[in-house]
């Protein structure tokens, strides 16, 4: 009798944790590679994206949304809540320097498996080339893609490459517990069609989860807008307006499978899906582009990739989630890669669970985003270009302390600080402390505290060097 009491008993807690797990919302992360805030056509672009504007509709969709300058940077921060500066995160790494999340790092996926989800990643990683710092070392159960920036396809391609001395690129695959380990060769022809795979895979693990009694997060890296230019043979020349053009319409594509499957595998519903990009468009002439061909549009914003610019720092943003997020709004308020981290954890009941032993600069957007809270958690922004801040924007105003206009631009510092109203001056081209008398000199007031407190707490916790082994606060 006591036996069998005993078997009832685990049985119904074994039920009502089933339950729990499936009450917890699956989530779906697609990080597109320098994404321009006026490459979806909601937002002004004349190449058509229907099936990125229908998920913005049937949500959320942040036109302040706000990420780091490259492409390392700000998936550091997606992934830990973190300054990337605080992790040793803070640019691309060149091939050969150190790089990647320190193992100490713990990341939404570490989270979220943590908390009985299955989790995948499939596409670009970019945040750690050398075993123990790749995906499946951080949270992954299972991953597939590549370990460095999506500019490593065209290596090979270069008449002076040796792979006497330097590595050819591949693909990765690898699964928690064991060690991540090459696959085919990644070069120009395969990256052209890495998303269509990356696509395709994310699907089947899609497909396949949804069949267990089991949540699950599956983060979609990729590669476009990056180059080497270049898609999947279905959309070449589709757009007939250029290559920039046909990515757009494979970028849309990709994005309506993912959503398709979600659909058909029945879990819409419960199912969190977040769209957003790394950092804005480099839309500076590029070679492999028709001559004088610029690709990518920031919208009405100053600047692209690797500035402190509007257009830099603001990329196309959305999230969907059916059960909870009111659909058709669009907000203004200012939200940033580092909120994922926490809101996230919050969202799906593991807030316990975000580390107590080190600063998380993200902050908790769940009340603003299921409309319990009318404003965003976040009025600020302070943005690292490498080493040195560049900008906080803090509200409507944005104060530059140096300025780069593009990848391999010299950083100028400004002797004083300049102060923008990026509301009235989206191009942030009046000055405002020097041409109207100082009157505005009074914004430093506000931004000098914020540097100060984050000055005070990188005393406290100090930076983790890039590439450094580090294990823990003492």
């Amino acid at each position: 009798m006591k036996i069998a009491l005993t078997l009832s008993l685990l049985l119904a807690h074994l039920l009502a944790a089933t339950a729990i797990a499936q009450d917890k919302p699956n989530i779906v992360y697609v990080l597109v590679d320098n994404w321009g805030w006026g490459d979806i056509s909601v937002q002004g672009s004349t190449i058509p994206t229907p099936r990125i504007d229908a998920l913005a509709a049937e949500g959320i969709r942040f036109t302040n949304f706000n990420v780091q300058n490259q492409c390392t940077p700000t998936r550091s921060a997606i992934h830990t809540g973190r300054l990337p500066i605080r992790s040793g995160t803070q640019k691309v790494a060149a091939p050969g320097e150190p790089d990647g999340l320190s193992p100490w790092e713990y990341t939404i996926a570490e989270l979220l498996s943590d908390a009985g989800y299955s989790t995948a990643l499939y596409g670009k990683w970019h945040i750690g080339s050398k075993p123990g710092r790749m995906p499946n070392d951080q949270g992954y159960d299972e991953w597939w893609g590549i370990n460095e920036g999506s500019n490593a396809a065209a290596y090979t391609s270069t008449p002076q490459f040796d792979p006497a001395v330097a590595e050819v690129p591949h693909f990765w695959t690898g699964a928690k517990g064991k060690p991540a380990t090459k696959a085919e060769i990644y070069d120009i022809a395969a990256k052209a069609t890495m998303d269509r795979q990356s696509t395709a895979k994310a699907i089947e693990f899609i497909k396949a989860r949804s069949k267990e009694r089991k949540p699950f997060f599956v983060y979609v890296g990729f590669t476009n807008f990056h180059p080497p230019w270049g898609v999947h043979p279905d959309f070449t020349n589709k757009s007939k307006a250029g290559v920039y053009a046909d990515t757009k319409m494979e970028v849309d594509y990709n994005v309506g499978q993912i959503l398709d499957a979600i659909e058909d595998a029945g879990i819409g519903e419960n199912t969190i899906v977040i769209v957003t990009g790394d950092n804005g468009a480099a839309n500076y002439p590029s070679p492999g582009l028709v001559t004088g061909e610029v690709g990518g549009s920031n919208g009405p914003w100053r600047g692209g990739l690797s500035t402190a610019y509007e257009g830099g720092m603001r990329t196309p943003a959305m999230i969907r989630w059916p059960a909870r997020i009111p659909a058709g709004k669009v907000t203004d308020e200012i939200l940033a890669d580092l909120d994922w981290f926490p809101t996230i954890a919050h969202l799906v009941g593991e807030e316990a669970r975000i580390p107590s032993d080190r600063p998380i600069d993200g902050v908790n957007q769940a009340g603003f985003l299921l409309g319990t809270r009318e404003n965003s958690n976040r009025e600020y922004v302070v943005t690292y270009v490498g080493d040195t801040v560049f900008a906080v924007k803090w509200r409507n105003m944005k104060v530059h302390f140096a300025t780069s206009e593009g990848t391999h631009a010299y950083i100028h510092r400004y002797t004083f600080p300049q102060v923008f109203d990026i509301k009235e001056d989206p191009k942030e081209r009046f000055e405002l402390w020097g041409n109207e008398g100082y009157a505005h000199a009074w914004v430093m007031g506000p931004v000098a505290k914020i540097l100060a407190e984050l000055n005070a707490s990188i005393q406290k916790y100090p930076n983790i060097r890039p590439g450094q082994d580090f294990t823990g606060y003492k």
